[in-house]
C-alpha cells in the first residue's frame, strides 16, 4: 500500500469533495480515514485508498483534519499517537479550533477555511498559519488549488469573519436560489426550467460580478432601468430587512465560529 504523502481524516460532505478533487487532479499519496462504511465505499469507488480508522492507516507526512469540531479534543490524542514522520504538517479544516490546539498535536498547523464548491473545483480557501515557512505555505497554496481559488490571513481571528461569509455562505446563496425557483413555479413555471433560469442566472450574475471592473453596486444599477420590472421588484426587496437579515446571519455564524473556538469550560 505504501506511505501516504497525503492523509485526510474525515470523509464527510467537505472532506470527500476534497479527496474527489485531489483525486480528479492527480495529487499522489491520497489515502482517506473515514469510519462510515457508506462513505468509504464511495470513494473507494472513486480508486481512492480508505481505512475506517486511523489506527489502520499509516503515518504521513501531511495530514488533512476534516472531522467536526466537537470531536477535535477527543481525537487529537489518538492523532499524536500516530504521527512518526519528522516534523509532518496539520491542515485542519475545522472551524474555530485554534491554531494553539492544532499545534498541541506536536505538529506544525495550518488551518484552512474551504467551502463546498470545493467539490467541483470552484471553491474558496482561506488559510492562515503566521508562523509557517515559505515552502511549506507554496505546499499548502499548491494543495489547495486543485479546489478552487486560495488566500492567506496573517491574524488567525479574520477566520471568524472568513468562515461565517465564504465558509458558510453557499448554504446562503442555496437558501436565495430554493427561494427564487420556488417563486418561478408560483408563477407558472416548470420546475425544470425554474432550475435553470435560476441557477444559470446565478452563475452568470457571480461570473460577472468576479470578472468585470464594477462594483456589485454599479452592476446592479445597469440592470435597474427606472420604472422598468427589476426596479418594482428591488422595491419590494429594499423595503423589507433583508440587508439588515443578512448582516445579523453573517454575525450570528462569526458568533458561532468563536463558540467553537472557546468553547465553556475548555480552557482553550
Amino acid at each position: 500500500m505504501g506511505q501516504p504523502t497525503l492523509l485526510l481524516i474525515g470523509g464527510g460532505h467537505m472532506g470527500g469533495a476534497m479527496a474527489r478533487r485531489w483525486q480528479a487532479a492527480g495529487i499522489t499519496g491520497l489515502q482517506v480515514v473515514e469510519r462510515d462504511a457508506a462513505r468509504r465505499a464511495a470513494l473507494e469507488a472513486a480508486g481512492i485508498t480508505c481505512h475506517a480508522a486511523l489506527v489502520d492507516a499509516p503515518p504521513a507526512s501531511l495530514y488533512v483534519l476534516a472531522i467536526k469540531p466537537q470531536q477535535f479534543a477527543a481525537f487529537r490524542d489518538v492523532l499524536a499517537a500516530h504521527i512518526h514522520a519528522s516534523s509532518p504538517l496539520l491542515v485542519s479544516i475545522m472551524a474555530g479550533v485554534p491554531l494553539a490546539a492544532l499545534e498541541a498535536t506536536g505538529l506544525r498547523a495550518v488551518r484552512v477555511m474551504p467551502n463546498l464548491p470545493a467539490a467541483i473545483g470552484e471553491g474558496m480557501s482561506v488559510a492562515c498559519a503566521p508562523a509557517l515557512d515559505a515552502a511549506s505555505r507554496a505546499e499548502v497554496s499548491a494543495l489547495l488549488a486543485a479546489l478552487g481559488a486560495v488566500a492567506w490571513v496573517e491574524e488567525e481571528v479574520q477566520l471568524h469573519a472568513v468562515t461565517a461569509i465564504s465558509g458558510s455562505g453557499p448554504a446562503y446563496l442555496f437558501a436565495f436560489i430554493e427561494a427564487l425557483q420556488q417563486a418561478a413555479v408560483a408563477q407558472g413555471l416548470t420546475p425544470e426550467l425554474a432550475r435553470q433560469l435560476v441557477t444559470q442566472t446565478v452563475k452568470g450574475a457571480a461570473l460577472l460580478a468576479s470578472q468585470s471592473g464594477d462594483d456589485a453596486a454599479t452592476l446592479r444599477a445597469q440592470v435597474t432601468s427606472p420604472g422598468g420590472t427589476t426596479q418594482a421588484a428591488l422595491a419590494v426587496l429594499m423595503a423589507g430587512p433583508w440587508q439588515a437579515c443578512i448582516a445579523q446571519a453573517v454575525e450570528a455564524a462569526e458568533r458561532r465560529s468563536q463558540t467553537l473556538a472557546h468553547p465553556a469550560g475548555s480552557g482553550e
